[in-house]
């Protein structure tokens, strides 16, 4: 059987079942099992399975996943794992699954002023869930200091076992902590984070394959959809160091409501970035 034989099976039978991609789907899932790259399934050793014995192996592995795909559960949390900024990060229905945009978020970080100028910086990644975005700026700068806090024992628990998998060269201090309370006034450099921010009533309009598998504390803000934005953006102006930085992402609609109560604040030095679609997705600002 030929690896394009077996992917177009699996791909009619998620079309059938309404999974969107479904070829990549299935790609990614055999690319699972065969412990290679989805590009790698079509060359070399992998782009046969010659023997009968193979096929039935390989057949065998990937049905419990196909099913559960069938099922709607999220294709991050079936293989278990997604790729993030070069490091694999470790995925399941204890956090949001990370997102493209997200690594738009630490890009910003990692350019900024203070993470260039200012050795050893003090970061701290609010909501951290997997632990994808201070597991990655830590990676990229060793020299600073990584804090990382969220409500949820079960999202730090994954954070920890992604720092396990991942080393990064100087530990970072998990906390279990609602947004910056318990924090000391001016004791952080760079704050940095991917919360919440769809309203309750969007999150019911959300796709099943969303809401019914990934946590909903790590979507549902509340009736706006901006409180845990808000509430942290006034928590970290006390929080942050007299010219230290703020990076927030949010919903492709609250650019404008996110600038202006930035600027209501006292925030200097307010932008507002696009995403790869175009749409405004990420804040920035600096505390006078």
């Amino acid at each position: 059987m030929e690896v394009d034989q077996l992917i177009e099976s699996f791909e009619f039978r998620f079309q059938a079942a309404g999974v969107d991609n479904a070829r990549r789907v299935a790609e990614e899932l055999l690319a699972e099992v065969l412990n290679c790259k989805p590009l790698e399934i079509y060359t070399g050793a992998a782009a046969h399975l010659v023997t009968t014995a193979e096929q039935f192996k390989v057949i065998k592995m990937l049905e419990p996943m196909a099913k559960r795909v069938e099922q709607g559960e999220p294709l991050q949390y079936v293989i278990g794992h997604v790729d993030f900024w070069g490091l694999q990060i470790k995925c399941d229905s204890r956090a949001l699954i990370p997102r493209p945009e997200t690594e738009l978020l630490v890009e910003e970080v990692l350019s900024c002023r203070v993470m260039t100028d200012k050795r050893p910086a003090t970061v701290v990644d609010v909501g951290t869930g997997s632990g994808c975005i201070a597991l990655t700026l830590a990676k990229q700068r060793p020299d600073a200091n990584f804090k990382a806090v969220d409500l949820s024992s079960d999202a730090l628990e994954l954070a920890r076992e992604n720092e396990a998998a991942n080393k990064p060269e100087k530990p970072i201090f998990w906390m279990k902590n609602n947004l910056l309370e318990r924090f000391a006034p001016a004791s952080a450099d760079v704050i940095v984070a991917n919360l919440p921010y769809i309203s309750s009533n969007d999150w019911k309009e959300l796709s099943p394959s969303v809401r019914e598998h990934e946590p909903q504390s790590a979507l549902d803000s509340g009736p706006t959809g901006m409180e845990l934005i808000e509430n942290l953006a006034l928590q970290a102006r006390s929080i942050l160091v007299p010219d230290g930085m703020l990076f927030l992402e949010f919903g492709f609609d609250q650019g404008k409501a996110v600038f202006q109560y930035l600027e209501s604040l006292g925030y200097l030095d307010i932008q507002i970035k696009h995403d790869l679609a175009g749409l405004d997705r990420i804040a920035i600002a600096t505390n006078p």
